[in-house]
């Protein structure tokens, strides 16, 4: 005779579900996304403000336009992944709610696909709203709409969820939510950037980077599209460095973000699903 307690075990589908709402109700409830609103909000202020006030034209074109907000959309996903994805696994040990949900009947991996749709949910959400202002400015300014601007959009999503990824990896390694988040940020911000910046000098083009593949978020919006080119300056009166400025191709730029979401979020899984709590 079955047991009548398997009637009641949710699927796998409402067990993600349910995940989902709440993780998106705590994030609702959180400081950290009146944080990022903040930011955002302080960000699309200084865009359309400054110009009349310094007294400078906004641009004519429509996608030039956006292309000034679109420069700051990395420091928007970088911020909104360490938040949102950056503590998202060790938090469950260090807060010891794992000692809750594990004994439960809900599958770890439900538990981490639930998790993962609620941060690209919210993202999705700062995202939307950045892109929704700076369109709907665009059209009041310049009268126009460019498909760019929704091809910037696209691709701020995808690195978004490159990003995500990021996070969640560290997130399950670390043992410390303090420490997932700080080097959360520091991957993203400061030490994948600064490989990018070596290199230029190097002359070496960084194609697997992902923060480099990242500029394709804004270079989409530049037409023609940007191509790679060199700049020489004098250090010596013999000498001269030559400094390159790469350009992402939009390609290559969308199979590296998908390769970097879908081998760290697949790594960030398997430690999840095995690690312990006294990990």
């Amino acid at each position: 005779m079955p047991n009548d307690n398997h009637q009641h075990i949710p699927s796998d589908l409402k067990q993600i579900g349910l995940v989902m709402r709440y993780d998106i109700y705590k994030h609702l409830r959180s400081k950290r996304l009146l944080s990022i609103i903040v930011i955002e909000i302080a960000v699309l202020a200084l865009i359309l403000l400054l110009p009349p006030l310094l007294g400078h034209a906004y641009p004519k074109d429509a996608a030039a336009f956006v292309g000034n907000f679109a420069g700051f959309v990395g420091i928007l996903v970088v911020i909104g992944a360490t938040l949102f994805a950056g503590d998202a696994i060790v938090s469950e040990y260090q807060n010891r709610t794992g000692y809750l949900l594990f004994p439960n009947p809900v599958k770890r991996w439900a538990l981490f696909v639930g998790k993962l749709f609620a941060t690209m949910i919210i993202m999705t959400l700062v995202m939307t709203v950045y892109y929704a202002v700076a369109i709907g400015a665009g059209i009041g300014v310049t009268g126009n709409v460019s498909i760019l601007a929704f091809y910037s959009f696209l691709l701020a999503l995808l690195y978004s969820l490159a990003c995500v990824g990021i996070g969640y990896l560290l997130s399950s390694i670390m043992k410390g939510a303090t420490g997932a988040l700080v080097f959360t940020f520091a991957v993203l911000f400061m030490l994948l950037p600064i490989v990018d910046g070596v290199t230029s000098v190097a002359g070496v083009k960084v194609d697997a980077s992902l923060t480099f593949a990242g500029g394709v978020v804004n270079n989409i919006l530049v037409s023609p599209y940007p191509h790679d080119y060199s700049q020489s300056f004098p250090i010596t009166p013999t000498q001269n460095m030559t400094i390159w400025n790469y350009f992402p191709d939009v390609g290559i730029s969308i199979v590296v973000m998908l390769v970097y979401a879908g081998i760290s979020l697949a790594i960030a899984l398997v430690v999840f699903q095995r690690r312990e709590m006294l990990g």
